[in-house]
């Protein structure tokens, strides 16, 4: 295990103690769930249940990564400018007047450039709420790389809470006791801001204190940390084989890792649990298209909500577990254009009406199927049905 403690939170004043202890352990499934994918020989692929579905959040260009406060009423993301550009936005849950968080104006398709092009070079994004609804966490590149700050709603003021001038530190997550789990890594070579890969760690929310809780040097990137019933849920990528991740639950405390998903065709990332249904939310890539996917704790129950041909990312729920806010990109623009001429909409499904409407979709598709279809179509096509039905008794 690596301990990081950050004396007296100064940059440069770091003093790194190491210990040694055995590689953590994975368990791997006994016998992973039947993919649900939906291009398998002749069997018909459902359609997004586009009723269940609103668009909060068009026009901004590029934003990314909904969180929704405790109390539900509010929406944080942010909007990207470039590679050294980001800014926190917030709106009503339910959509309606964008306001900048860090003085208010009101932003719209016609002054969004011209607001980012005056925080040019400053990146203030990926927000998560603190328990009690009064601060928000986030990543800053004030010093360089990332580091976790905190802006206090109250005051408007922002602290920052960790801060390693050998790491990048981001996605900070609030976990029950107070401290703050994220990921990082050592800076890449041609951006301060990305990774070379990444781990997992926990911050001490009082004193900044870091502790490393997985051990890659270089093989799998850790990412995207939440917490899920005492122990913490992420996305494991393997480095060797690019753009391919699993979800997998860490134990903090013995560093023991289970993977939750193992489909070595799909990519599996940024979950998200919800204690009040018990249930858990990723986005998923698979065939090309990226969509979100809904699960039990423990990975043996799966069923995608969405069937975008473009990607449907960065899911996170509603604190009744009612809802999910997501992100919806478009066409992705050139390298060289500026985010903000892309499109990536923020949006919002009501689980029990998409899975209503998907439950009705597989249903009318397994009737459908001819009595000589293979086996593994049908056990596919039955597995889709009953996955649906079951994710939908959780919200009756």
């Amino acid at each position: 295990m690596v301990n990081t403690r950050l004396t007296n939170r100064t940059p440069g004043l770091i003093s790194l103690k190491r210990q040694n202890r055995p590689a953590a352990h994975v368990e791997q499934p006994e016998a992973p769930p039947l993919s649900d994918r939906v291009k398998l020989q002749n069997l018909e692929p459902l359609e997004t249940p586009k009723k269940a579905i609103e668009t909060l959040v068009d026009d901004l260009g590029y934003s990314e990564f909904p969180q929704v406060s405790p109390d539900g009423k509010t929406l944080i993301f942010n909007v990207v400018g470039d590679y050294s550009t980001s800014q926190l936005m917030k709106v009503s849950s339910d959509g309606g007047k964008v306001t900048a968080l860090d003085n208010g104006q009101e932003i719209d398709l016609d002054n969004v450039q011209a607001y980012l092009s005056d925080h040019r070079g400053s990146i203030r994004e990926q927000a998560t709420w603190t328990h009690d609804g009064k601060g928000l966490l986030y990543r800053t590149n004030e010093n360089g790389t990332f580091d976790i700050g905190r802006y206090d709603l109250e005051s408007g003021s922002n602290t920052l809470v960790a801060q390693n001038p050998q790491l990048n530190l981001k996605h900070p997550v609030e976990l029950e006791d107070g401290n703050i789990v994220c990921y990082g890594g050592p800076p890449g070579d041609q951006y301060p801001t990305t990774d070379k890969y990444s781990n997992l760690f926990l911050i001490d929310a009082k004193t900044g204190d870091q502790r490393q809780l997985t051990d890659s040097t270089g093989e799998v990137a850790y990412k995207h940390p939440a917490p899920l019933q005492g122990a913490i849920i992420a996305h494991l990528e393997d480095k060797n084989q690019e753009g391919i991740a699993d979800i997998i639950r860490l134990d903090p405390k013995t560093g023991e890792q289970t993977k939750l998903t193992e489909t070595p065709q799909a990519d599996e990332r940024h979950p998200f649990f919800n204690d009040k249904v018990g249930l858990v939310v990723y986005h998923r890539k698979e065939d090309g298209d990226k969509n979100l996917v809904l699960s039990t704790p423990e990975g043996d129950r799966t069923a995608q909500l969405t069937f975008y041909g473009r990607p449907a990312q960065s899911p996170c729920w509603s604190p009744d577990g009612k809802k999910i806010y997501f992100i919806k990109k478009e066409m992705r623009q050139p390298d060289g254009e500026p985010f903000y001429n892309r499109k990536a909409d923020v949006r919002v499904i009501d689980v029990k009406d998409a899975l209503k409407d998907l439950e009705k979709q597989a249903e009318k598709r397994l009737k459908k199927l001819e009595d000589d279809a293979p086996a593994e179509v049908r056990e596919l096509a039955e597995r889709q049905l009953e996955n649906y039905q079951y994710f939908l008794r959780r919200y009756q």
